[in-house]
């Protein structure tokens, strides 16, 4: 049979070639009874003939149902300006989609506060969204919680930390690994072997979450390869910021005990703190590679303090969480399981071209 492939096929269009009326198409389409087996058949040849796909669009907002979806991501702040970013493309998200009676609410909570998260997430359970954008940051508590989200049903995306061998829908972030590798592939550029790096792994109450240790294996595994037997003295400094001082006292003490550092890697956002000590302090500048375009960490760009930061778009990650839960949700589409943001190179000649 010719048909225009132009033109969308609709319900009038299978009464036609069916020989039957409207309502006995819209019976059949939507599992109702009332249809002879014969008349059922027949129409149901008839649609997949004609090739006809429902407007879910279209039924969505005809239905006036709402589609609830729930954030959980850390707060931001002083100490994690980080988390205003992926606030933005949630928002953007919304916009994009407040014709289509889409609901999205926010469960913050302190990113090193166990409870916290625990209560969040407990919330969510109890209100029963239909989708769920989660930034997985502690896995036990994660995994418990991800278990009643299996057993009601209720799809999740993880955001900016994956974790693997579980039923989520998706993953929008940075290859945590390979991002590492990166980093240590610039390192060692400028940096020559049996010379210094420091890393130094700073957060509330020394609590560090996993794409953060496998930035670091990442950047370990790539200098191990590279430098075989001559290899890379590599300190690791774990800091408190909660601490009076900190993170200026553990920082003097490890300049002063090791003045020949020529390298310094930060694996999160908060590299600004390191950055604000080194210009302050140390006359005889490492190599520092951080991460995220925060304010602060451009501003220590620019001055050159920072030699470049490494940017994964997490207003895009966010933006994508949504959309992917809005995609399974109203469209039902698939949608991919992974997604890898990029791992953008930053330095003060390119900065400009990013804000």
């Amino acid at each position: 049979m010719e048909q225009n492939l132009s033109k969308r096929v609709g319900i009038k269009d299978i009464a036609r070639v069916a020989g039957v009326s409207i309502g006995t198409v819209d019976r059949v389409l939507h599992n109702r009874s009332g249809v002879k087996k014969e008349t059922l058949d027949h129409v149901t040849s008839v649609v997949k003939e004609l090739g006809y796909k429902p407007n879910v669009i279209a039924r969505s907002l005809a239905s006036k149902k709402t589609t609830r979806i729930a954030v959980v991501i850390p707060d931001s702040g002083e100490n994690n300006p980080y988390w205003e970013k992926p606030v933005l493309g949630i928002q953007r998200a919304a916009e994009a989609l407040a014709n289509y009676n889409l609901e999205i609410t926010f469960g913050f909570f302190e990113a090193s506060n166990q409870a916290a998260y625990t209560e969040a997430l407990e919330k969510v359970c109890n209100d029963c969204p239909d989708g769920v954008v989660l930034n997985p940051v502690f896995k036990s508590i994660s995994n418990h919680y991800i278990s009643i989200f299996d057993k009601k049903g209720i799809p999740y995306v993880f955001m900016d930390v994956n974790i693997k061998g579980v039923g989520k829908l998706a993953f929008f972030g940075q290859d945590a690994e390979q991002s590492g590798k990166v980093v240590a592939k610039l390192m060692a550029a400028t940096v020559s072997p049996q010379s210094k790096i420091l890393i130094v792994k700073q957060s509330d109450r020394k609590i560090f979450s996993q794409h953060i240790e496998s930035r670091i294996q990442g950047f370990n595994d790539y200098l191990s390869d590279l430098s075989g037997e001559k290899g890379y003295q590599v300190l690791v400094e774990e800091i408190d910021l909660l601490e009076p001082g900190e993170p200026d006292t553990t920082l003097s003490v490890i300049f002063n005990e090791n003045p020949e550092i020529k390298g310094v890697f930060i694996p999160n956002s908060r590299g600004f703190k390191v950055a604000a000590f080194i210009q302050k302090n140390i006359s005889d500048k490492p190599i520092m590679i951080g991460y995220d375009l925060v304010r602060e960490n451009i501003s220590y760009l620019k001055n050159g303090t920072f030699t470049c930061l490494i940017s994964q778009k997490p207003e895009e990650q966010a933006y994508k969480s949504v959309m992917a839960l809005f995609d399974h949700l109203v469209l039902q589409k698939e949608v991919p399981e992974t997604v890898y943001s990029p791992i953008d190179i930053i330095v003060k000649e390119n900065i400009d071209y990013y804000i």
